[in-house]
């Protein structure tokens, strides 16, 4: 009964151990199905899975834990891992450590059914049973942490590269703040303090970095730069700039010398107003710009003394040559025998060849001095070029060589341009051929032409004369120049023609060509771009001969202080039946009007006691409509602009011919 009862009580003991360990199996077993990690177990002997969780089958994406199970370690796992080893081959490298050296925790890829990889935190632990060893292992997906990890280290790479660029872009702006060869300087807005300043700066001020970072900027301004400095500060305040403008400094050894300055206003971190300037010492800009404003100066001077100079000379030799020509003209009318004729010929053309030299010195002195200007007029191309043809054909009848000129048919009749300095390059370059033909044909042609999209006027002068070098040629449009010194002594000019025609050319936008070959003579192709114009036809403004004017009951007062001259003007008026009154200055001129009260006045301009200027404007106030003349030895154009602006009714030269004084009269008195 009793060793009955004993082993009654051994068996309930056992059971109830029993029912222990089922309940540990249990809580266990839940604990191990309810893990969020994914949990399986290996038997080694077998290299199968014998347990998982629901966890181990979610994240392979198998259906349920009984096909989790039918599957082998290598099955959730790529072929090779991401350093590039098999996976195979790792694994059992890390069993053998969890057997031999206790658990192991690692980075692992791996990967679901439908064969996408990812990363996974595994630890592996060793778990002898029974004689028998089994691996718990433990994974976790940790993919969105890796994800995470690599976004951060690129980040930080990156991080890192810009702070790397930022210190060497950091390294060199310093290094160019140092050694910038302008100041640079901030100050506190509130006092003026310098907070900083560069090399140059210091350099520039006479002081030391360590002496400025001492000081204001108001130490090195003088006094008398309060109020121009407060409208700077004013100026900075609304707009957040200031300058540039021109002040000076005050130098560490005391002097001044000037600078440039300008800046903008910048709020630091600590919200702190600073000005931050760049200046530069100026000194030897302002001594070079002084230089430079002095020898302008000088030579303004220079050229107004030579253009007062030239002007003068030519007043000077027009006014007697006035009275040669004129007295030429005159003795021709009177003179019978052609002796005599033949002498007076002689000298009204040596006189003219003076007069032309005189003209080329003042046109190429207003060309140097940039004082020429091209008018914009309408005028008669046909008109000019006969003109020019009949003014050389006696001399080429005379030589005996054929002057031919030739105007397309169908080319524009009027242009807009300048009549006068066209005329003149087409007399400078015909009179030359003429000149230089002994013998043969000068040929002239006119068409229309084209060039660069402009269109324009071609003149073509073709020569039978004395040809050039290609030297000759190459140096033809520089001033003084001839072919050679033989040339000047038998043909005679100043060898300024050539380079005013030139000029003249490139005045008008056009161009010149030359092809010459010696003794086989010369051919000059000019193109001078020119607008056509809308008018149907121009008159020339001179004919080239009038009858005398019958000027019988006219009244013509006429000042002029040179008596040579009164007595000319007299002679070549004697045929009109004029009444002529004579002043010899502006004095007598207004004295004598009231009295006579002429039809017209011939007024000199340069005349002693009262100029023809001042004169003018007096009779004016006396009398607004009768014409007055400017009768002067004045010819340059601005002259003649200066006298229209005035209000003279008309320009008459010196020296005139008899034609051109009657020309001024007819059309002023019947006009």
């Amino acid at each position: 009964m009793s060793a009955a009862m004993t082993l009654e009580e051994e068996n309930q003991k056992l059971k109830q151990e029993l029912d222990k360990v089922r309940a540990e199996r249990d809580k266990y077993k839940q604990l191990f199905d309810v893990s969020a990690d994914a949990l399986s177990i290996i038997d080694l002997e077998s290299s199968c899975f014998i347990e998982c969780n629901s966890a181990a089958v979610q994240m392979h994406g198998v259906e349920n834990e009984q096909n989790f199970l039918n599957l082998s370690p290598a099955q959730i796992s790529p072929e090779f891992q991401a350093c590039g080893r098999p996976s195979n081959e790792m694994a059992r490298e890390y069993i053998t450590k969890t057997v031999t050296e206790g658990p192991q925790v690692f980075q692992w890829l791996h990967s679901r059914l439908d064969g996408t990889v990812f990363e996974c935190l595994v630890s592996l632990t060793a778990i002898p049973v029974q004689g028998s060893t089994l691996v718990l292992a433990i994974g976790r997906d940790i993919s969105p942490l890796v994800k995470v990890q690599r976004e951060l280290e690129l980040a930080l790479l990156e991080s890192t590269r810009f702070e790397e660029a930022y210190l060497h872009e950091k390294e060199k702006f310093e290094q160019f703040v140092d050694l910038a060869p302008i100041g640079i300087a901030i100050n506190k807005m509130a006092d003026g303090a310098f907070k900083f300043v560069n090399k140059e700066f210091s350099r520039f001020t006479g002081y030391k970095i360590n002496e400025l970072n001492e000081m204001d900027y108001w130490q090195l301004t003088p006094e008398e730069y309060a109020e121009q400095e407060a409208e700077q500060l004013t100026r900075l305040q609304e707009s957040g700039r200031y300058g540039p403008y021109k002040k000076h400094y005050i130098h560490q050894k005391g002097h001044r010398y000037p600078v440039l300055l300008s800046g903008i206003r910048i709020v630091a971190r600590d919200g702190e107003e600073q000005i931050w300037s760049v200046v530069q010492d100026i000194s030897q800009q302002q001594e070079a710009e002084d230089t430079l404003r002095r020898a302008k100066d000088e030579a303004i001077q220079a050229s107004n003394a030579k253009s007062e100079f030239l002007s003068n000379m030519s007043h000077e030799i027009r006014t007697p040559m006035n009275g040669v020509l004129g007295t030429l003209q005159l003795l021709g009318e009177e003179n019978n025998s052609e002796k005599g004729a033949k002498l007076i010929s002689n000298a009204i053309f040596s006189a003219n060849t003076l007069l032309t030299i005189i003209n080329d010195i003042l046109d190429y002195s207003k060309i140097e001095s940039n004082q020429l200007t091209i008018e914009q007029v309408d005028f008669s191309l046909a008109l000019i070029a006969e003109s020019v043809i009949a003014d050389m054909e006696p001399v080429a009848q005379e030589k005996g060589i054929t002057l031919a000129l030739n105007i397309e048919a169908n080319m524009p009749l009027v242009w807009i341009g300048d009549p006068v300095r066209i005329r003149q390059i087409m007399m400078n370059l015909i009179s030359n051929a003429v000149k230089f033909t002994e013998q043969g044909s000068v040929e002239v042609s006119l068409r229309e032409s084209e060039r660069g999209g402009l269109a324009g006027l071609l003149i073509d002068i073709t020569d039978t004369g004395i040809g050039m070098s290609k030297e000759a040629v190459s140096s033809l449009f520089e001033r003084f120049t001839q072919a050679d010194s033989t040339i000047t002594r038998k043909f005679g000019g100043t060898g300024l023609g050539m380079s005013i025609t030139n000029n003249l050319v490139s005045l008008m936008d056009g161009n010149i060509r030359v092809a010459s070959s010696e003794g086989k003579g010369t051919k000059f192709v000019i193109f001078i771009p020119l607008l056509k114009s809308k008018k149907a036809e121009v008159k020339l403004a001179e004919a080239r001969d009038i009858a005398i004017p019958d000027l019988t009951e006219k009244r013509v007062l006429v000042a002029e202080d040179n008596f040579v001259n009164r007595e000319i003007i007299e002679s070549m008026l004697e045929k009109t039946h004029a009444e002529i009154h004579f002043a010899e200055n502006g004095q007598e001129a207004l004295a004598l009007f009231p009295e006579i009260n002429p039809d017209i006045v011939l007024m000199d301009i340069q005349m002693p006691i009262m100029d023809g200027k001042e004169a003018f404007k007096r009779i004016r106030q006396i009398n607004s409509t009768v014409p007055i003349v400017a009768l002067t030895a004045n010819v340059m154009s601005q002259d003649i602009r200066d006298y229209r602006a005035m209000g003279f009714t008309g320009h008459l030269g010196k020296p005139f011919d008899i034609q051109q004084i009657y020309r001024c009269l007819t059309v002023h008195l019947f006009s």
